[in-house]
């Protein structure tokens, strides 16, 4: 007899139970298989999944546009970052020159010899170094410490042409200084360069600027011979001056002593040999006058935007080969100078502005971390670029909190369409879902249907919303008003990265899923 005619039909049978691992094994033997028919049933039912898709798509599109707008924002603040001012870190004494200490020098050649040491050194990481006379030494980081507003540039008072009387009227009070940052000074700065601005990296960034028709920036040898001078357009306009005018004196003022009102303030007024002012700042300054004569304008430049204070913005350029030796030495004894550097900027990250910041900190710790030359000259680095990097990433911050409180609600009501999908969905599957049952089918397995169907319509939907915010993104980045976009001279990827993209498909996707999880379990019950 066989072994089927010895079965007994009365008899009770235990069937064997799957192990866990075998039933994942099956599962991923069947997904391509169930993969598909999801598929097919979510085409032939694709009207009962509009809502499901209207859902998905609307959540994935406002999530990644708002990740991705941050993104883009970050991109132009990091382009605009570079659009100003050309020098790109302002490199100090790292304490202030006093009698009593070192690691500082009233020489400029010996000032050069360190600007020479850190092109050699940082090669790779510096365009450009010059030698300037302008703002005092901050000697210490950041915009919101005290020592940055004290710092005090060369502040304009006049310019005498005896062949153009404009001059006279001229004002070089800056009040848009006051509005734009924080109380450093309210008067127009003038920036003594040395050579090195003038050949190199930094002639090609300031010759930028210059108007066409309007002169040149000079090379080294020029400047110091015709005893040049760059006027902004603005005052080269209130003064009605042109390429070519021979100003015979032009006077600024530079501080040789500062206190506080109420701790030697009245004193100092009484003392000052020269001019005593009080500053917004809550310091009163004696400050000297210095001239030099027979300048010839060689050039008139188009203002850059205001932005990081950390530079006067916008001054008369001149040479410092004008002035003579005990002139220049006064100005170094009154901390009157600095190294303006030049980075690389092909060699800054462009993936994201946390990149670039720890680029610049990198270089910034380097740098202050060795002496220079004989003179041990010891320096502090002011990072332009990275402070303007952190001051509009603050900025941004205050933006992406905006775009998320918008962002929240739409999405939570893309989950009230979701579910309002699922039940429609359900409500036209009756007569389906009751075949099933008869058959055998539990509430299980009936919900992983219908799950594994709308897993298929929200990831077309999410994909779908995903590409429009890419695509959209840009443009939005581009509008200047209602309805009105101009292209700019920024080039915007605001592309998300892969963390970042597959965060935004897994927070949507299972999301929703584990959402329409719960509804399906409470309606199948």
């Amino acid at each position: 007899m066989s072994d089927i005619d010895e079965v007994d039909p009365f008899a009770t049978y235990v069937v064997p139970k799957v192990s866990r691992v075998e039933r994942w094994r099956r599962r991923i033997r069947d997904a391509p298989e169930n993969i598909r028919l999801a598929s097919q049933s979510a085409w032939r039912g694709r009207e009962r999944g509009l809502a499901v898709v209207a859902g998905v798509f609307l959540a994935s599109l406002v999530i990644t546009t708002v990740f991705s707008y941050g993104i883009g924002l970050s991109q132009i603040f990091f382009d605009e970052s570079l659009d100003g001012e050309p020098i790109d870190a302002k490199v100090e004494f790292k304490k202030a020159p006093t009698p009593e200490t070192s690691g500082w020098t009233n020489n400029t050649s010996v000032m050069q010899d360190v600007c020479d040491e850190l092109m050699t050194e940082y090669s790779q990481e510096l365009a450009d170094c010059t030698v300037i006379l302008g703002r005092q030494g901050i000697h210490s980081a950041g915009f919101f410490n005290e020592d940055f507003l004290y710092a005090q540039p060369l502040e304009m008072r006049s310019i005498v042409d005896n062949e153009n009387p404009y001059w006279v009227n001229t004002t070089f009070e800056y009040p848009e200084l006051r509005e734009a940052g924080p109380p450093i000074s309210t008067y127009r700065s003038i920036r003594l360069m040395g050579p090195g601005a003038f050949d190199g990296e930094f002639a090609e960034r300031y010759g930028a600027s210059i108007i066409q028709g309007q002169g040149e920036w000079p090379n080294p040898q020029n400047m110091s011979d015709q005893r040049g001078v760059i006027l902004p357009a603005n005052i080269a306009s209130q003064a009605k001056a042109s390429v070519g005018d021979i100003l015979d004196e032009i006077t600024f003022v530079y501080v040789v002593d500062s206190e506080f009102f109420d701790t030697g303030g009245v004193e100092l007024v009484e003392s000052c040999p020269g001019e005593a002012s009080a500053s917004e700042n809550g310091k009163i300054y004696c400050r000297m006058p210095m001239t030099i004569t027979n300048m010839k304008v060689l050039g008139i430049y188009q203002p850059w935007d205001l932005g990081n204070p950390t530079l006067g913005p916008n001054p008369i350029f001149t040479t410092w080969t004008v002035l003579s030796d005990e002139q220049a030495a006064v100005l170094m004894e009154k901390d009157h100078i600095y190294l303006g550097l030049a980075v690389d900027r092909s060699q800054l990250p462009t993936s994201s502005t946390a990149d670039a910041s720890d680029w610049l900190d990198n270089l910034k710790v380097s740098i202050m971390a060795s002496n220079y030359t004989s003179s041990e000259i010891e320096l502090f680095y002011t990072d332009i670029v990275g402070g303007t990097i952190t001051f509009l990433d603050i900025f941004l911050g205050f933006i992406q909190i905006f775009d998320y409180v918008i962002m929240v609600p739409i999405v939570v009501m893309s989950l009230a369409v979701l579910v309002y999908g699922l039940i429609l969905s359900l409500e036209q599957r009756r007569k389906e879902i009751s075949i099933h049952r008869v058959i055998g089918a539990d509430s299980r397995g009936l919900q992983g249907m219908v799950l594994l169907e709308l897993a298929v319509f929200a990831s077309v939907a999410w994909l779908a919303g995903y590409l429009l915010a890419m695509f959209a993104v840009p443009i939005v980045l581009s509008a200047v008003g209602f309805m009105q976009f101009k292209s700019g001279n920024y080039n915007i990827d605001p592309t998300l990265s892969f963390g970042a993209t597959l965060f935004t498909a897994l927070s949507i996707l299972v999301w929703h899923y584990s959402s329409a999880e719960s509804v399906l379990e409470s309606l199948l019950i």
